[in-house]
């Protein structure tokens, strides 16, 4: 849209690519075949002609778009292209309809996600560490109880990598485990991660490598930092490792003001009035900070409740203690969403595990889903967002 500043360049100038090639492939719904076995029988004849795309964007109408997760269009194609080893993005006809001045930015985000999933890297952080490699593990949870009345439930463990400086390495889904079974189950799945990432980056003996763990709800009735570090143990390896712990969560007590905020004047009045800036970290006790990650011009509309800071808590049986450079980093990630230009409320590490499992709850729907092929062609894919 060169006549409009946020998709002025296009996907591909943006982004330095090279020989982008589209291939459309029509869902043919006036057939007595419900609306989700349309979008099915359209890919399957689009991945039959040969090579496998790079990634598929999925138009749906608006009144599909809100259909139960058994009959979801959307679900159905992303789930049988997830099953082929293809990322995808959905795009609704509303979305894709909008007048220019809306449509640009519209366009900016699916092209950053687009290209995220693509294996791309939108952007980085700035960040210095003293060690020779830091990473920063995010430690989620999928609940996969079949139905709000079902009382069999399983669990999945998710971890989700990261170098320092936000590079996304990769994600790791444990096997489906009971309750009783799931602490042993998630320390499994992180200790391979970590192996993965020990011979892809190269550690060689007597290496510093400083390993961060954020978790917003650890396994209750666990140590949830005893459980770490005997994943980085069972890893046998011959570095120097520091550990951090860290609870992040925006479920406590506290509340943030800055009586010296105006706020932001609208056409539908004023938003923001005492709401803290974006960056503030307060400190509320030895091993916990308040960080501040909604700032007012991140405030949608007027009469919204003031964001909840995120509180971080160092748990203990960390050997890397340094709180206000956590905390910063912990800030830093929660403007590497590349779902959008805008940061999100929550570090990345939190977040994208959260996507993950909420899309695996939602998937379980699908009558033939199968999550092997995440493990092994999409380790490294950002298919989730």
């Amino acid at each position: 849209m060169p006549n409009h500043r946020a998709f002025k360049d296009g996907m591909k100038k943006t982004f330095g690519l090279s020989d982008i090639r589209f291939e459309y492939a029509a869902v043919d719904c006036t057939t007595k075949a419900g609306v989700a076995d349309c979008y099915r029988q359209a890919i399957r004849n689009a991945l039959s002609r040969g090579d496998l795309p790079d990634a598929a964007i999925v138009i749906v109408r608006d009144q599909d778009s809100d259909l139960p997760d058994s009959s979801n269009p959307y679900l159905h194609s992303k789930a049988f292209l997830l099953m082929a080893g293809v990322p995808s993005q959905e795009a609704k006809t509303s979305t894709i309809t909008r007048n220019p001045n809306e449509l640009q930015y519209a366009l900016q985000n699916i092209s950053i996600a687009l290209y995220a999933k693509m294996r791309g890297t939108p952007w980085t952080v700035d960040h210095r560490t003293t060690a020779d490699d830091e990473l920063v593990i995010g430690i989620g949870t999928a609940d996969l109880k079949e139905s709000r009345t079902a009382q069999s439930q399983r669990y999945v463990g998710i971890t989700t990598v990261f170098r320092s400086d936000g590079n996304y390495l990769l994600s790791q889904l444990s096997r489906e485990a009971s309750y009783s079974d799931y602490p042993a189950t998630l320390r499994d799945a992180t200790r391979d991660a970590i192996i993965d990432i020990r011979r892809r980056n190269g550690w060689e003996s007597g290496d510093k490598v400083r390993i961060i763990f954020h978790a917003t709800r650890p396994p209750r009735c666990i140590d949830f930092a005893r459980l770490m570090r005997e994943a980085v143990e069972a890893t046998d390896s011959a570095q120097n490792i520091e550990l951090a712990f860290l609870t992040i969560s925006h479920d406590h007590p506290f509340a943030l003001l800055d009586p010296c905020q105006p706020g932001k004047g609208t056409s539908s009045g004023r938003k923001g009035e005492f709401a803290p800036d974006r960056g503030l970290i307060v400190r509320t006790g030895r091993y916990s900070r308040l960080v501040c990650t909604t700032g007012v011009p991140l405030i949608k509309r007027p009469g919204l409740p003031l964001p909840r800071p995120l509180q971080v808590h160092l748990q203990r049986g960390s050997t890397f203690t340094d709180l206000s450079y956590l905390s910063e980093q912990v800030l830093k990630f929660t403007g590497l969403s590349w779902r959008s230009t805008l940061p999100s409320a929550d570090p990345v590490t939190i977040y994208y595990s959260e996507l993950i499992a909420r899309l695996l709850g939602r998937m379980k729907a699908i009558p033939d889903w199968s999550p092997a092929l995440l493990d092994t062609r999409l380790h490294s894919s950002k298919w989730f967002i």
